[in-house]
């Protein structure tokens, strides 16, 4: 399995540490992407007798996402469209896992309405987004970064059916209206002082340049940010911030 870099990672467990998995229970990861936070899951409960079904709209990430699970028997993966009915029976899952899907969905309160079918009383939900409209680029010219945040904020990519650069902070106001939960919100900082790889601020820096490419952002304002996000790097000056927040909750009884 690729290695996410360290920052990356942390935020990782960050988020893993608010699932728990009991024996012989039924865990969902809705958008598992190439099924790296489905098998690490795994990995942290070697002896739960359960098991780890991951769910993607993408066949490629499917294909990759199995490849990925290093044959533990008790991961599967499918191919699923998430912004229809959850292929399982009500009540049937014990824990519902997802990070950095809702934002790619038409309704993200129908899937959060799912969720509460799928889940058994009691049974756990964890679900995260970045909120990219949160980024800061420390930097000199305040109207250029902010015009570059709001615009990767609103970049609705190829494979994204719809986007919302704000689900980070609308978790709480997706999934509290069903009052289908009882849980709140968590939110931890990710943040950097070095302007290289593999850093996850350097990594969406240079994302930047994608929206020069489709026409949301100049070509000038990207390469100001990247000469001064270097140049700060060298004096010891730069730093790069994103907030990650996490729905935690649990299925409160019919």
């Amino acid at each position: 399995m690729t290695d996410l870099a360290p920052d990356a990672r942390a935020h990782r467990d960050w988020l893993l540490s608010f699932v728990s998995v009991p024996d012989a229970a039924l865990v969902v990861d809705l958008g598992c992407g190439a099924g790296h936070d489905l098998a690490a899951m795994a990995l942290a409960h070697p002896g739960a007798a359960a098991r780890f079904i991951g769910l993607d709209t993408s066949e490629k990430a499917i294909a990759c996402a199995q490849s990925h699970s290093n044959g533990e028997p008790r991961i599967s993966f499918r191919r699923h469209d998430l912004n229809g009915r959850l292929p399982f029976e009500s009540a049937t899952v014990d824990a519902v896992f997802t990070s950095n899907l809702l934002e790619c969905l038409a309704d993200p309160g129908w899937c959060a309405a799912e969720i509460g079918r799928i889940l058994r009383p009691g049974g756990l939900l964890v679900a995260a987004h970045w909120d990219w409209d949160s980024q800061m680029f420390d930097g000199s010219d305040k109207a250029r970064n902010r015009r570059l945040v709001h615009a990767f904020a609103d970049w609705q990519q190829a494979w994204m059916e719809h986007c919302d650069g704000w689900m980070g902070r609308r978790l709480w106001g997706v999934f509290a209206p069903t009052g289908l939960f009882d849980g709140k919100v968590h939110v931890r900082a990710l943040t950097n002082v070095a302007f290289e790889a593999p850093w996850f601020g350097h990594a969406r820096a240079q994302d930047l340049q994608c929206l020069v490419r489709h026409g949301l952002a100049s070509a000038e304002d990207v390469a100001g940010l990247l000469q001064e996000q270097t140049e700060r790097h060298k004096q010891g000056r730069y730093f790069y911030c994103i907030a990650g927040l996490a729905y935690v909750g649990r299925r409160r009884a019919a």
